[in-house]
């Protein structure tokens, strides 16, 4: 693991359960999650990780210099540390963290990256498109559909254009739900069944699984050698803090499949282009 022994990442698309997956790891007495140190209308320097392709420290020593901050513990950032004891600065004494969590969702083409370069174990968090799609329907973040970065990139736009004969400078033609839904290929079937498959200590969870079964947990934490909070089962079923108020996991008038055939053609389309295999996919 070198030098950062004491860390998980765990990355994933928005809306995928990263921030429960995150919180419910992070529950044990001195744990510390770090919350999304890429977002760049968040933190000061997470431009320039966000929505990167990098698998050198060379495509960009200010990100590496950034991520190393990061990961030293050295980032002062309330938005990082909000899911820790900030009172007196707690959350950045050297001596009080046994183990830190990281949570990305404006970072998966990097997995390997940050597995080879830091050797830090990955997570990758998948959960279903429709459903992903749906929730990010709810939230609305601005950032969701911007694809600007992505197009910024040559390499990934070459890469994109080589394996599927797909355009992804023409995005601005695309409706909004075909915007995330081409976000979602991005950020999972390209790390997932395009470039080489994570080795080691990197493993994909679903989501649907994870969250139903317990004991998947338990051996997640087993196979990274994380302690469970003693009363896991408490914990489990709650929402994270950034379930949206209209989520299943609150509200009982919520209804799983309001998305309507037209939205379901239009996610489908796009997903065809990708040739996922990664889901089924939905026609109702």
């Amino acid at each position: 693991m070198g030098r950062f022994n004491k860390h998980i990442i765990v990355v994933g698309s928005a809306r995928s359960g990263t921030s429960w997956l995150s919180e419910t790891l992070a529950q044990p007495y001195r744990y510390r999650m770090l919350f999304e140190p890429e977002q760049e209308t968040r933190t000061k320097n997470g431009y320039l990780l966000c929505d990167r392709w990098f698998t050198e420290p060379s495509d960009s020593a200010e990100a590496y210099a950034y991520l190393r901050r990061v990961f030293k513990n050295r980032v002062d950032c309330d938005w990082i540390a909000q899911n820790s004891n900030r009172k007196w600065k707690r959350h950045l004494w050297p001596f009080v963290p046994k183990q830190f969590i990281i949570k990305f969702v404006r970072f998966n083409l990097s997995a390997t990256y940050l597995h080879k370069v830091f050797g830090i174990p990955v997570i990758h968090i998948i959960r279903n498109p429709y459903d992903v799609i749906r929730s990010q329907q709810q939230v609305k973040f601005p950032w969701l559909y911007d694809l600007s970065h992505f197009v910024a990139q040559d390499s990934l736009v070459a890469l994109i254009q080589t394996e599927f004969g797909y355009d992804i400078t023409k995005h601005e033609d695309l409706l909004p739900i075909e915007i995330l839904t081409l976000r979602w290929c991005i950020e999972n079937v390209i790390p997932l069944e395009i470039l080489a498959p994570y080795t080691g200590d990197m493993e994909v969870v679903r989501y649907e699984d994870l969250s139903r079964d317990i004991n998947l947990f338990y051996g997640l934490c087993d196979r990274f050698n994380l302690e469970p909070v003693a009363n896991l089962q408490k914990y489990y079923k709650q929402p994270s803090s950034k379930t949206h108020p209209e989520s299943a996991l609150v509200t009982t008038g919520y209804k799983k499949d309001r998305l309507t055939a037209d939205d379901l053609s239009h996610i489908n389309r796009i997903l065809a282009i990708f040739k996922s295999t990664l889901y089924e996919g939905r026609n109702s």
